[in-house]
């Protein structure tokens, strides 16, 4: 997370609608850097080293393919445009933390269901481990975005937090049910009487 800012980066561009590739490409580029538009073609950034090489190398690729781009950096803000940007890139940055957080606790209301139903299969465990390394992702890149400290990333934080540790009660229960010997298996079972 870096300190106050003075100054931000924006990026505007132009790309043709068809074919579609170059246009959604650099949209995918700008949502997975965390850009915040403005308005159309035009997003913003915290001015950071990283956030403005990747936005030059976008703009090399959207010319390459024959598009047009310009960087700028926006300093000597007035207070309010400031206030305007910072209070923007929190928002997108808190409704990111707020889906993951959103994400961790389906994971724990399905772990919920499947304690519920008393299914503890492999395939289940799987899934239910996939879900939480996708839950996991998707808060690691927004906390890679989190240039200005959201403060819903700690609520997030917990929400994933407690998904691991109900996913690890979960993968106990599992474990200690298939090292079990189940009674149908044990020879007294198979003995005739």
């Amino acid at each position: 997370m870096v300190g106050p800012l003075s100054n931000w980066l924006i990026i505007c561009y132009r790309v043709a609608t068809e074919p579609s590739a170059l246009r959604v490409a650099t949209w995918r580029a700008l949502k997975q850097m965390g850009a915040v538009k403005l308005g159309d073609g035009v997003y913003f950034l915290p001015n950071t080293p990283i956030f403005s090489g990747e936005l030059e190398g976008l703009r090399a690729r959207i010319q390459a393919g024959s598009g047009s781009a310009v960087v700028v950096i926006a300093d000597g803000l007035s207070e309010d445009d400031e206030a305007s940007l910072r209070a923007a890139f929190l928002a997108a940055r808190s409704d990111e933390f707020q889906q993951v957080q959103r994400s961790a606790i389906r994971l724990v209301e399905h772990i919920a269901r499947e304690e519920a139903t008393d299914d503890y299969r492999f395939a289940e465990v799987d899934a239910l481990e996939e879900e939480l390394e996708k839950v996991r992702r998707q808060f690691q890149r927004a906390t890679n975005r989190d240039h200005l400290g959201s403060p819903h990333r700690d609520d997030a934080l917990c929400a994933v937090t407690e998904a691991d540790r109900r996913l690890r009660a979960y993968l106990d229960e599992a474990f200690q049910r298939d090292a079990s010997p189940r009674a149908a298996d044990s020879p007294s079972a198979l003995t005739p009487t």
